[in-house]
């Protein structure tokens, strides 16, 4: 399964994953538009009494200050969706089966130009295929001088490579996050198109 297609996947699951929690929070936010809406209601019938200058002033600014507040909610909610896809596709990419995610990484260490070092996995990684990792990554850099560490680093997947005291942070969270910039649009696109 080629990047593309892993990304088209971890898309596809994050747009899946969006839309259940979009499905569960759309009550919750009907029923915060409902009581914003009562309160408007009382609000106006107030400053009516008071006077019709009074009434309009008051009815501009509360209008202002909820739509105001309902552009931050919402905001705010766009924001959590993206991060949950995100994190998603984080899970999505660490949940690969082993010999997928060797040769993943085994890419992305190639694409890192780097031919000696010491390469950082987490606990779980480093101890189910790092032996196997390094062995493919060597052989994909022809001849590479690529070493296990026993080190471990805190991170879901990935890997850091330490070259002397240049070290390449390739974790999953910094891969997606570098994407992130880049999709978060699209990913708004498809998660808030009514």
């Amino acid at each position: 399964m080629g990047i593309d297609a892993i990304t088209a996947k971890i898309v596809e699951d994050a747009i899946e994953y969006a839309n259940d929690l979009i499905s569960e929070t759309k009550l919750e936010a009907d029923s915060i538009l409902e009581a914003a809406k009562l309160e408007a209601d009382d609000i106006r019938e107030r400053s009516r009494i008071r006077g019709a200058k009074d009434a309009t002033v008051l009815r501009h600014r509360k209008h202002s200050a909820a739509e105001l507040e309902a552009r931050k909610v919402r905001l705010a909610f766009k924001q959590l969706m993206v991060t949950n896809a995100m994190e998603a596709a984080v899970e999505e990419l660490a949940g690969m089966d082993s010999p997928e995610y060797i040769s993943f990484l085994t890419k992305k260490i190639a694409e890192t130009g780097v031919v000696e070092g010491k390469l950082l996995l987490n606990a779980k990684d480093r101890k189910s295929i790092g032996k196997k990792l390094v062995s493919e990554a060597n052989k994909a850099l022809k001849g590479g001088k690529i070493t296990l560490s026993d080190q471990t680093i805190d991170a879901k997947g990935g890997f850091v490579l330490s070259c002397g005291s240049v070290e390449i942070n390739s974790t999953l969270e910094v891969m997606v996050g570098l994407i992130k910039e880049k999709v978060t649009p699209k990913v708004v696109e498809v998660l808030f198109t009514d």
